[in-house]
């Protein structure tokens, strides 16, 4: 008895056993036109793929991965994406990710260990090929356990516990260099609004800033340094109250671009004007840094190349494997690079005394 041509009804979830008849053929024809099997003909792989695009049929990844072990997904886990540094990683992992023909599973964790270890158990039961992750500071024993076997990548931060090829920023040279450049100038009431030490870049960054007080001979005063999440509100908090002392500083270093911007709304609300009143650097580079008046002296960082970088060290540990690419765990620091603009000047008592000087020396003459 000849099968019948009319067409069945779909239900909400299209099958390979409805293409079939829909196509009025086999099953099996289906599947093996569906692997591009090379005995099928092009004319039912054809006719195949044209009745998928009809009817909106779509594999069954998760169970075509298990027959097979291996999935196409790649897992990107970062604790916030609205940074330039995050953002900049999931973008390159996609656009890398696509042309391999592998997909990015995004998740964020907001530095909360235990949404991390549901992140990375949900990617392992996935059977995710590998993980770029910024590690939480408290990340768990079973959290470190599920990444073992699996190629990983630490991204803008590194975790003792992960022996992973891991790319970050030199955060320390960054904000060494930011703080020399300030003292340069005659400033010594520098403050320092960054992130917390429990975080290997807050650590690093901290460093950076205490080593070129050192290098001055300058000590570095404690009570102008607040520690905190990478967040705008922290800073402006933290700002106003820094305003507030006996002795303001007169110079101020951010240690995130988030902070940044914090920081920038309790100077604007304080009606102090940048840099006659107080000397400003920044940290990261967005476009705006440049646009705003007089422009954000600021401490960049190559983060395209980072996040290329992290993107080719997961692709050569699908390449070579884990164990044999952690064996010497590479580490790449992307350095900073000095943006120079008009938030920075001599402390206004320096520039005082200087004038003074000027006009005793044109009265003189």
């Amino acid at each position: 008895m000849p099968k019948s041509t009319s067409h069945p009804p779909l239900t909400g979830r299209v099958t390979i056993k409805e293409i079939a008849g829909y196509l009025n053929i086999s099953h099996s024809t289906v599947s093996r036109a569906l692997g591009d099997y090379r005995y099928t003909s092009a004319e039912t792989k054809q006719r195949v793929r044209r009745a998928v695009e009809d009817l909106g049929y779509v594999s069954n990844a998760a169970a075509r991965s298990l027959r097979s072990d291996k999935g196409s997904l790649v897992g990107l886990i970062l604790p916030e994406f609205q940074n330039e540094l995050f953002a900049a990683a999931t973008q390159t992992l996609s656009q890398r990710c696509l042309k391999e023909g592998m997909q990015v599973m995004l998740a964020v964790s907001e530095d909360d260990p235990i949404a991390e270890y549901k992140h990375v158990l949900a990617l392992r039961e996935a059977r995710a090929l590998g993980i770029i992750m910024t590690p939480t500071p408290g990340i768990m024993d079973k959290t470190v356990a599920l990444l073992r076997g699996i190629p990983v990548v630490q991204y803008s931060r590194r975790h003792p516990r992960l022996s992973a090829p891991s790319v970050t920023t030199d955060g320390q040279r960054g904000i060494f260099i930011a703080a020399e450049h300030l003292l340069a100038l005659g400033h010594r009431r520098i403050a320092y609004v960054g992130m917390e030490c429990d975080k290997s870049t807050g650590a690093e960054r901290l460093t950076g800033f205490m080593k070129a007080h050192l290098g001055f001979n300058v000590a570095s005063d404690a009570s102008l340094r607040r520690l905190g999440p990478p967040l705008a509100d922290f800073a402006r908090s933290a700002v106003i109250d820094l305003l507030h002392r006996v002795e303001p500083p007169t110079a101020l270093i951010l240690g995130s671009g988030a902070q940044t911007l914090g920081a920038l709304k309790a100077l604007r609300h304080s009606g102090l004007e940048i840099p006659r009143d107080i000397s400003l650097i920044g940290f990261g580079d967005p476009s705006w840094y440049s646009l705003v008046n007089p422009g954000i002296t600021t401490i960049d960082f190559p983060v395209t190349e980072m996040a290329e970088a992290a993107a080719s060290h997961l692709m050569r540990q699908l390449s070579v494997g884990p164990d044999a690419a952690q064996q010497r765990p590479a580490h790449i620091a992307g350095a900073p690079s000095f943006r120079l603009r008009g938030t920075t000047a001599p402390p206004k008592m320096a520039r005082s005394t200087r004038s003074s000087a000027r006009k005793a020396r044109s009265s003189a003459a």
